[in-house]
């Protein structure tokens, strides 16, 4: 097995909540298979837009990766609204769970465990793809070769 044989297998969105008026926590259901060595995903962040519109920042902690294993992962995120949306809007594009016209600017950590890491950035991707696992595998694919292992 090779680093090119992890595969993201799912990734939903769980349940999402306000704190206060402009900040929001969401939990995501991340599915990976992981035939190889352990590693760490951290320093997470990014931008939500909608049309060119940005409907919140955001960032989670870090998301160890058992080795060798096939497992679902909780990931907890927190967000902050974006100035140009209103909190009705937003909670109305959440519950539709329709993604298209939505993208993500991210930027995460990867970490081996042996200590070699890599921060990789990306611009424009779709939400509406992200959250189909055999297209959100080929992300991860084109993480991997960012990392040049």
């Amino acid at each position: 097995s090779s680093v090119k044989d992890i595969r993201i297998s799912s990734c939903s969105i769980k349940s999402v909540s306000l704190n206060g008026l402009k900040s929001v926590k969401a939990m995501l259901s991340l599915g990976i298979d992981n035939p190889i060595m352990a590693f760490t995903i951290s320093d997470l962040q990014g931008v939500i837009n909608n049309n060119g519109t940005e409907l919140a920042t955001f960032s989670a902690g870090k998301l160890p990766v058992q080795r060798k294993s096939s497992k679902v992962y909780p990931l907890s995120c927190d967000g902050t609204i974006g100035e140009q949306i209103g909190l009705i809007d937003l909670m109305r594009l959440a519950g539709s769970r329709d993604f298209s016209g939505m993208t993500v600017d991210l930027s995460l950590r990867i970490k081996l465990r042996c200590g070699l890491g890599k921060t990789l950035k990306f611009k424009n991707l779709k939400v509406s793809d992200m959250m189909e696992p055999k297209v959100a595998a080929a992300y991860i694919e084109t993480l991997i070769d960012e990392m040049a292992i």
